[in-house]
């Protein structure tokens, strides 16, 4: 397991024509080709497609220390908007372009903030992601032409994006988080709503150069055998050596989609230890309580919104309940990211 990679992540050194990448993008959007649903929507015309975006906006921008070592701390630029639809999703306040507290794309104030953070020493890198960053390519290249401090981009994304947006992404970020949820496309379209994941996933994967690259997979109650292990197995075979971070599920509000129970979590371990893996880090939570139980810690976000209210997400019910106590009567949080 690696325990401090603070040199893993580099800024590459190279030579961009940030026009024609502008250009690509644009073009790209608008009829979009930007995923692999290929909606064709006309962007430019203000039509939108299935991830709701016609203009870029801003779920959430802040600092956070809680990515894997190498990443932190890192500055965590949201983009609304996402061309997946997952049962489990724990940010689904926070996807739509619509959404509460999103506020109007600046790229040129993100860029200025984000390298004076840099230059301070408060930050390590830029992560772009949402919902999902492919979704706004465009507002993404324009931010990061703008900026002059050096901070490494690292492309947090579903992997989902086509082969053309690719090429314009591998132009300008330095480094990349994929989400490689499934392994098996019937479990992927009941999960995520989207057909044909895993090619497209496989074929996204073995585009990037390894070195540069970080796979975050997240296994499911009831998933293990079928996506969890096979998946393991892939990167073990075609992508020796890029380390892999398992991530712990956050149950969903409707029970759909649950954390590893004990058992599983020995098999998911046990397949690690097999393949010779390059596990970045353990689970979020070394004793997991399992299927049914709450005794489990968690994790969340607070979040103070631009108009004042404050966002909370991910909380437990006994936490929900002390914050609705605590607003003696005001509007109640409600479910897992609420304001």
């Amino acid at each position: 397991m690696f325990t401090d990679m603070r040199d893993f992540i580099a800024k590459i050194g190279r030579s961009i024509d940030w026009e024609a990448l502008s250009g690509r993008a644009a073009a790209l959007a608008s009829p979009c080709r930007l995923c692999e649903r290929r909606c064709g929507a006309r962007r430019a015309e203000g039509e939108t497609g299935f991830c709701g975006v016609t203009e870029p906006r801003v779920s959430k921008f802040f600092t956070t220390y809680g990515e894997e070592p190498p990443l932190n701390p890192a500055r965590m630029l949201y983009l609304a908007g996402c061309n997946l639809r997952c049962r489990y999703c724990s940010n689904a306040e926070f996807l739509e372009p619509g959404c509460p507290g999103c506020v109007p794309f600046d790229a040129a104030e993100i860029a200025a903030r984000t390298d004076r953070l840099y230059r301070q020493g408060r930050i390590r890198v830029l992560q772009l992601l949402g919902g999902e960053p492919g979704c706004s390519l465009p507002a993404a290249v324009e931010v990061a032409r703008r900026l002059e401090s050096g901070v490494p981009v690292v492309w947090n994304s579903d992997f989902l994006f086509t082969a053309e947006a690719f090429e314009v992404i591998d132009g300008f970020v330095d480094f990349y988080v994929a989400d490689f949820k499934f392994a098996a496309d019937a479990c992927a379209g009941r999960l995520t709503g989207f057909g044909g994941y895993v090619p497209t996933m496989k074929r996204n994967l073995l585009a990037v150069e390894p070195g540069r690259l970080l796979v975050r997979q997240l296994p499911v109650h009831g998933h293990v055998e079928c996506c969890t292990i096979p998946a393991l197995e892939f990167l073990a075979e075609e992508l020796p050596g890029v380390p892999v971070s398992l991530n712990e599920l956050l149950p969903d509000q409707d029970g759909c989609c649950l954390p590893l129970d004990r058992r599983e979590w020995e098999k998911v371990g046990e397949a690690v230890e097999r393949l010779g893996l390059r596990r970045i880090r353990s689970v979020c939570n070394p004793e997991p309580g399992g299927v049914g139980s709450d005794s489990g810690r968690f994790s969340g976000e607070l979040i103070l919104r631009p108009d004042g209210t404050i966002a909370v997400q991910d909380v437990p019910d006994e936490v929900r309940q002390l914050l609705n106590a605590l607003l003696s009567g005001g509007e109640n949080v409600e479910g897992g990211a609420n304001g």
